[in-house]
């Protein structure tokens, strides 16, 4: 893993997760006293007279008023993140996206319309409506929750030391 891939989340003063930066952005935050740091990785940094580890987890000193949840787009990306990239009719790997109830017969593209599925099950399912078909649902589509935000920055395998922070990504 290359020196620049190493990323920091930072905390909210409460332990809320507010965003993901990179580890440069993070130690300018620490020298600025803006954070302060709760886990760091085993990477050090140094300059002529200081020594850094890079932050994996840094808390604000104040607290940060958050107005609004994030909204996450709906994208094909993101709604394979959210299904795990499977198929929600067979459990095979998803390559493509379904509206479950077809655009052309009135469907929305919307969280609760839309599932990662795999080539032949969309090739079965086409413009049909599913009680039309043999496919069932694995489990019915839902808008994404809480910090599923940063899975769609980082993937869907944050870095371990975040798990306890990250409770219902």
């Amino acid at each position: 893993m290359s020196l620049t891939s190493h990323r920091t989340l930072i905390l909210n003063s409460t332990f809320q997760p507010l965003s993901v930066v990179s580890f440069k952005r993070a130690i300018s935050l620490i020298h600025n006293n803006k954070i302060n740091v709760i886990k760091n990785s085993d990477i050090i940094l140094r300059s002529e007279n200081k020594e850094f580890f890079i932050p994996k987890v840094g808390i604000l000193t104040y607290f940060v008023k958050a107005p609004f949840a994030r909204r996450v787009a709906l994208n094909r990306e993101n709604i394979f993140i959210r299904d795990y990239y499977t198929c929600q009719y067979c459990g095979k790997t998803a390559e493509s996206i379904d509206h479950i109830v077809p655009r052309s017969k009135g469907g929305l593209h919307e969280w609760s319309n839309v599932v990662a599925c795999c080539k032949k099950c969309n090739l079965i399912k086409a413009d049909k409506l599913l009680h039309q078909t043999h496919l069932n649902l694995k489990k019915a589509p839902a808008n994404p929750k809480d910090n599923f935000w940063i899975k769609t920055i980082v993937g869907s395998n944050p870095d371990p030391s975040w798990k306890e922070y990250l409770i219902s990504a």
